[in-house]
């Protein structure tokens, strides 16, 4: 079973940095929330990474079509519970896009990406999850 790792490092009080030679991505709260504000919070990166992996699906799918796009745009949409934990309770992509090359393939790409994200499977269908001190 192939795994995926990455490792973040504490660079402050209330930030961490993922360990990564060619890419900076630092996790910090809001600075009115008692934070450095110098990155996003965990869970805009948990949207991010859903709508990313939707999208880098997406264009495998449209290019491996010769199907062409421009302006597409995704607005991840997630609401937050009012009771704890803590988490969000619905997550929505509301896909947009300037011109396309076929309207009715446009649709298509969507339920294959949607159906190809590992990001998205993963939500959808749950998993394990523990933490585990070294």
């Amino acid at each position: 079973m192939e795994t995926i790792r990455i490792t973040l490092g504490q660079i402050s009080n209330t930030a961490m940095k993922l360990n990564n030679d060619s890419i900076k991505v630092i996790v910090d709260r809001p600075i009115s929330q008692g934070g450095g504000g110098n990155g996003l919070m965990g869970g805009q990166y948990l949207l991010t990474g859903i709508g990313g992996c939707f999208c880098s699906t997406f264009f495998a799918a449209a290019q491996s079509r010769s199907f062409e796009v421009e302006g597409f745009q995704v607005d991840v949409i997630a609401t937050k519970s009012e009771d704890l934990p803590k988490r969000f309770t619905d997550i929505q992509l509301d896909i947009s896009y300037k011109k396309c090359s076929d309207p009715v393939v446009f649709k298509k790409l969507l339920k294959i990406a949607e159906m190809g994200c590992l990001s998205i499977n993963t939500i959808k269908e749950g998993m394990g999850f523990k933490v585990h001190q070294k």
